[in-house]
């Protein structure tokens, strides 16, 4: 059962967690065991630890929480599960405590979901040691997923998704028999929480080759259980979902020399260099429960075939269906918001091939932020429309469109996307001499676009404008 071949890799924060443990009077049986120490084999960030009890895991809990003045959640009073946050090596650690699924640590790994999940370490003796009951070792250096046992699959539904998340983020090949499962058992995700769906899908967005892994999951015929509406029925939302993956990789603080090797995607990362960190802070914007807007843009860009509508009509009409799929998944309004304006809007870019300040301002003025998300999944669909013949011209003249609009939200703000007015509602008011209303709103929004296209330049100029257009507007 101890593979004494296998030495784990720790951070502080765990030895420190163990040698904390140790101090327990009267301790039961502990073990680190799932991701943690599966990362620990391979040298991974070890961020979030699952603990093994044998015995009551919501009493030890309790005791790391009054020990290292930490807080605590009991997460499942009846199956004691306990969830403790802790400062530990500088930052805030996770530990999820769980009693035994079982009578026996082998039980409670063979009880678990994939073979390379299904190894422990022991806190209370030497946690470098590897426990691995199930040879996930050996299925980690074939780079096979393999699960634990004939059932683990059907067990909870929710595996079918994380098989695919783990195959991609590690490249692994699932085993035959694991396929096998994950296929018949697709249908049943039906069958579990919108809420442990969402969480388990963004897990999968958020990861590099989020791409693939819905490419796998559409094959297996699990995307269309994921999200409703048909989304992959589209042909170019996979295609553009990949091309959106490369694109975020690019802006991203992870990109290398060979990230933008092809000249698509190379031309617009020179491009774009200029807003970087201003794209990095835009796309690290965190919504409930660690989702970020990259990994919502990531899920625009599967369902952008929602938006293949050019009227105002179609645009309620994304909006409506977007909507749909967001409180599917249990998205926030937020959420729900910003995908319906990328999904809506994004084939303006596309298809507005001059673009004059007046037209730059009204569509950041409509969009605010939102603008950013259509751009980036504008640049996903031409992209991805080209494939591998990519009409340079045509692609150049995109960018030169795509870079002007962003060169004017972030550079040109004040001049461009929200101007100063030269008059207030006051003012006009008492130019028309009309009450406070509907009408003072629409002359100020002709004001600031007059001053946009060069049409007012002072005051005497602006309420010249008002006396002219007031009552038109």
């Amino acid at each position: 059962m101890h593979d004494k071949t296998v030495r784990l890799w720790w951070l502080d924060s765990v030895i420190e967690l163990s040698e904390l443990i140790q101090t327990i009077p009267k301790a039961p049986p502990l073990y680190l065991v799932g991701g943690a120490v599966r990362n620990a084999y391979m040298g991974g960030p070890v961020d979030e630890i699952d603990v093994a009890v044998d015995g009551d895991a919501i009493a030890v809990a309790r005791y790391v929480t009054d020990a290292l003045n930490a807080d605590i959640y009991v997460m499942d009073r009846e199956r004691k599960v306990a969830r403790v946050f802790v400062k530990l090596g500088g930052g805030v650690t996770t530990i999820d405590f769980a009693s035994f699924r079982g009578d026996t640590l082998e039980e409670d790994l063979r009880d678990r979901d994939f073979t390379m999940n299904a190894m422990a370490a022991d806190l209370l003796g030497d946690p470098f040691a590897l426990i691995d009951p199930l040879n996930g070792v050996s299925d980690l250096r074939k780079k096979i997923l393999r699960r634990c046992s004939p059932h683990s699959i059907a067990d909870d539904p929710i595996r079918v998704l994380r098989a695919v998340r783990l195959s991609a983020q590690f490249d692994l090949k699932i085993h035959p028999e694991t396929v096998t499962d994950i296929r018949r058992h697709a249908s049943d995700l039906s069958k579990a929480s919108p809420e442990r769906i969402r969480d388990e899908f963004f897990k999968l967005l958020g990861i590099e080759q989020a791409a693939r892994g819905a490419r796998v999951l559409a094959r297996i015929g699990a995307l269309e259980q994921v999200l409703p509406l048909g989304a992959a029925a589209d042909d170019l939302s996979l295609p553009v979902a990949e091309r959106m993956s490369s694109i975020l990789r690019a802006i991203s603080s992870k990109r290398t020399d060979n990230t933008a090797a092809a000249f698509d995607l190379g031309m617009l990362a020179i491009q774009l260099d200029r807003f970087r960190a201003s794209l990095q802070e835009h796309l690290s914007q965190v919504y409930g429960n660690g989702r970020t807007h990259a990994d919502l843009l990531k899920l625009a860009a599967l369902l952008q075939h929602l938006g293949d509508t050019g009227s105002n009509g179609g645009r309620t009409s994304v909006a409506a269906k977007v909507r749909k799929i967001a409180r599917s998944l249990r998205l926030t309004r937020e959420e729900e918001r910003r995908m319906a304006a990328a999904i809506g809007n994004c084939r303006e870019i596309l298809e507005r091939k001059s673009w004059t300040p007046l037209d730059q301002h009204r569509f950041w003025h409509r969009l605010s932020e939102c603008g950013i998300d259509a751009i980036l999944l504008g640049a996903s669909i031409q992209m991805a429309k080209q494939g591998g013949a990519i009409k340079q011209d045509e692609w150049l003249q995109f960018v030169e469109r795509a870079i002007s609009l962003l060169d004017v939200y972030f550079h040109h703000f004040d001049e461009i996307v929200s101007p100063a007015i030269l008059l207030d509602g006051n003012d006009v008011q008492r130019l028309l001499n009309v009450g406070s209303g509907p009408l003072v709103g629409r002359v100020l929004s002709s004001l600031r676009e007059a001053q946009v296209a060069g049409e007012v330049r002072s005051v005497a100029e602006a309420r010249s404008f008002v006396l002219r257009h007031g009552t038109e507007c």
